[in-house]
């Protein structure tokens, strides 16, 4: 691949290619349901026969430059099919949580303990009243300077309030089974206590809108300060932990992707697990982006953060407002145990099409990404190119990518503003990217060349079809 700018032709190719999987056909059925053309296209596809061996090149090379030499590319990346290269597609649907669900939930991270709503009880309401009668109750921190007569003018409104709400108050805090007895139909909130430490409990069903999720958190690290001992526990016995509790919650469909240390702040010696769904035993990758600072006395602390992509829309930089996460579950463990757990997106039972997808060779995928990454990486903003921001900011920036590697796997496509998946290969291009100001005696330190540090995919090609996809909104 030889040295280039961007060309007009590039351009025209992007409007096409960057459609990802098209026309908008909003599904929110049950797995059995019709796919939209465009995916049912798609799995005609991956049905043809393969009908050669499929081979790969040891590496992915080439230079690009654009955005008026802003823009450097440099591609000397291996390529890797680690999950193999007969790799299934298979269709999959959001669903909601059910009592089943929420029954496991409980017997299993609350061990059978009840949860009790937030509803105040007669004596709580009481409590208040007595409080606020008295001389240690003050009016708050709201900012507002009160008069003498405007102090005891809320004291009333708030005994006034607590008063009306005894009245239909319970003698004792409700227990809260399920959606049925929650006082919301799509929510679940309470707390429980286990083994003397309280736990929150937060289940939402809101498919298509929002997030559909049930997280289960110890009270005390939610509200952590910094300085608690949360002691140490090994990175193989925190996995075996997390692998034990996702066995017993019956999610024979989840897989454990990543483990890493928690880097949060105050929870030294606990680790982050990460599960993801498969499809006939071959894991969905979750994507993790890495951003390392590089200290020096100049810019710091040397740092690594990293977080997971989930598929998940956006409406501020998106004109879809269906937001569908891909599935999974992420847990905080420590020596006491399980600190936080969060049950994200719950899917279908993935239907599988095709065991062994027909791919496109990766010579035409090559030639693809050949003419797509000069496209495609414009900048660190979603929506705006380095010219766009420079403009902006008045200052003129640069941006250098690395691709390191190209790798196939498994991932979740959809149409735009479609409920219903498609799980079909991906080939990404993994990049170090570096953004820096160009103009060194007045950048600062975070601004200068080498400073920040950030890996991730910097494009996402369908395997099937060719198509440019995002992993940032899953189409």
């Amino acid at each position: 691949m030889k040295k280039r700018p961007m060309r007009l032709l590039t351009a025209a190719l992007a409007l096409t290619m960057l459609s990802g999987c098209g026309t908008v056909q909003t599904n929110t059925g049950n797995t059995e349901a019709e796919t939209s053309i465009n995916q049912a296209m798609l799995l005609e596809k991956s049905s043809r026969p393969q009908s050669r061996d499929y081979t790969l090149p040891e590496k992915f090379t080439g230079d690009w430059t654009a955005q008026e030499g802003r823009l450097t590319i440099h591609a000397d990346a291996e390529v890797v099919a680690d999950l193999g290269t007969a790799l299934p597609t298979a269709t999959v649907t959001p669903r909601e949580f059910t009592q089943e669900d929420v029954d496991k939930l409980f017997a299993v991270l609350l061990k059978g303990n009840p949860v009790y709503g937030y509803v105040m009880t007669k004596q709580e309401c009481q409590e208040n009243i007595d409080y606020t009668k008295s001389d240690q109750w003050r009016p708050g921190t709201d900012g507002q300077t009160r008069t003498p007569e405007q102090v005891e003018q809320r004291r009333q409104e708030l005994i006034d309030y607590y008063t009306e709400l005894m009245a239909t108050a319970p003698e004792e805090k409700p227990i809260i089974h399920g959606f049925a007895d929650s006082g919301e139909p799509d929510e679940i909130s309470g707390t429980a206590t286990v083994d003397g430490k309280e736990y929150k409990v937060s289940i939402q069903n809101n498919i298509g809108s929002s997030w559909t999720a049930a997280v289960i958190q110890r009270h005390e690290y939610e509200y952590r300060n910094g300085e608690e001992d949360w002691g140490e526990i090994s990175k193989e016995d925190a996995a075996a932990l997390g692998n034990a509790l996702i066995e017993e919650l019956g999610l024979d469909n989840m897989v454990l992707d990543d483990v890493q240390p928690n880097n949060q702040g105050g929870v030294e010696g606990t680790w982050q697990l990460y599960y993801v769904p498969s499809v006939n035993g071959i894991p969905i990758p979750s994507i993790r982006e890495n951003n390392v600072r590089n200290g020096s006395e100049e810019f710091g602390d040397s740092a690594t953060g990293y977080q997971y992509w989930d598929y998940s829309a956006s409406e501020e930089s998106n004109s879809d407002t269906v937001s569908w996460q891909m599935e999974h579950v992420s847990m905080i463990v420590g020596k006491e145990g399980l600190l936080s757990f969060g049950w994200y997106s719950p899917s279908s039972e993935p239907i599988v099409q095709e065991t062994q997808t027909a791919l496109m060779s990766f010579d035409e995928i090559a030639a693809i990404a050949d003419s797509m990454l000069p496209v495609v990486v414009i900048g660190p903003s979603e929506g705006k190119s380095l010219v766009e921001i420079d403009k902006i900011d008045g200052v003129k920036s640069c941006m250098d990518v690395d691709i390191t590697k190209v790798s196939l796997s498994l991932m979740r496509v959809r149409d735009k503003g479609s409920l219903q998946g498609t799980i079909v290969p991906v080939w990404d291009f993994w990049g170090t990217y570096d953004w820096y100001w160009q103009e060194e005696d007045n950048t600062q330190p975070y601004m200068k060349k080498g400073a920040n540090l950030t890996t991730a995919p910097m494009l996402t090609l369908n395997a099937v079809d060719g198509n440019v996809v995002s992993r940032l909104f899953g189409y």
